[in-house]
């Protein structure tokens, strides 16, 4: 395991250094979130893309609203946590997590399941009823205790490693199970948010749910050995090894991301005409890669006219696409720069 944690803490290390030099990391950032909340919510059972998730929830079927608000709720939750923790100097801690909850269960499936509060009722994993679920977690007579505790050991416990304390964080919350519904989004909102609270993190950069995704029954097994057979430090080289691909992931994808950046420059550089015009319009696609005309309007502070003739110009060049085929409503995407986080 020590061999895995200097591993893992060195790749950490290596994406805050490369987060630093990267100019204008919080665009960048900012899809990377999106990117997370899909995959987090996919391992809860959403069917939406990418693509999907960055339209407005009036543009996507009506089957697939449900799972864009949540994937929405998650990016909000974040962004919250986020802002929380670096602006306000809120401690990481289960009130957080609350407050996190209330806006993750906000119009969606989940919303009368007691947001933002501990469970008052019995829950449990699989099966049908108590009796012949896969696993039952502690009474809500407990929740007050048991997320105090959990409350002390995030802020009061030291000299243990971070990225073990965040896997042991993780499985607890798994294992408590403190609200009614939400607990994975709300337990995989936790990984990075706690080791940006703790400074292990510059910035908020580091999102596992992918790791998880992909490796999902080993993922549930893994927790599942905690609590059958108290094999906590099988658990916790799983996440060492998910923490380490993680942040070489990272890394790649923000190296892509700036290398994409780079060619429309050089295609601008190239482009005669208005240019000017074409950079406001794909710099406010780095920030909104799926946007329709009136959006791009209102972010460039251009005409319908001027953002009709850019989209022209761009399209023809394919370095945009049109996807919704109509002549109304356009919707335009930058997929190749969308490729890099997916």
């Amino acid at each position: 395991m020590n061999f895995l944690l200097a591993q893992a803490n060195k790749e950490l290390g290596g994406l805050n250094i490369y987060s630093e030099m990267i100019p204008d990391i919080d665009i960048y950032i900012k899809m990377h979130i999106r990117v997370e909340a899909n995959k987090s919510n996919r391992i809860e059972g959403t069917k939406t893309s990418i693509q999907e998730d960055m339209m407005g929830v009036e543009d996507v079927q009506p089957e697939k609203r449900d799972d864009v608000q949540e994937i929405s709720n998650y990016v909000e939750a974040m962004n919250y946590g986020i802002t929380r923790i670096l602006n306000d100097g809120f401690p990481f801690t289960s009130r957080l997590l609350c407050e996190m909850h209330a806006i993750l269960l906000q119009g969606v499936r989940g919303e009368h399941k007691t947001p933002g509060e501990f469970r008052r009722s019995q829950n449990f994993i699989g099966g049908t009823m108590p009796s012949n679920a896969v696993y039952v977690p502690p009474s809500m007579i407990d929740m007050p205790e048991l997320m105090g505790d959990l409350d002390k050991f995030m802020n009061l416990v030291e000299g243990m490693p971070e990225l073990v304390k965040i896997a042991m964080i993780h499985y607890q919350l798994e294992s408590i199970h403190p609200f009614l519904d939400g607990n994975g989004r709300i337990g995989r909102l936790t990984v990075p948010l706690y080791l940006l609270s703790k400074k292990e993190l510059q910035a908020p950069c580091f999102y596992i749910s992918d790791y998880f995704e992909r490796n999902r029954q080993e993922y549930y097994d893994r927790l599942q050995n905690v609590r059958l057979n108290n094999d906590m430090i099988g658990w916790i080289k799983f996440f060492l090894r998910a923490s380490i691909e993680t942040a070489r992931s990272a890394r790649v994808k923000f190296k892509g991301a700036v290398d994409q950046v780079n060619f429309y420059r050089d295609y601008l550089m190239k482009k005669r005409g208005s240019t000017e015009s074409l950079g406001k319009v794909l710099r406010a696609m780095y920030k909104e890669p799926v946007i329709s005309v009136n959006e791009l309007c209102s972010l460039c502070e251009l005409s319908v006219q001027t953002i009709n003739t850019c989209v022209k110009t761009l399209q023809n060049d394919h370095i945009i696409e049109e996807i919704t085929g109509k002549r109304r409503n356009r919707i335009f995407i930058l997929r190749d720069y969308i490729r890099v986080f997916e």
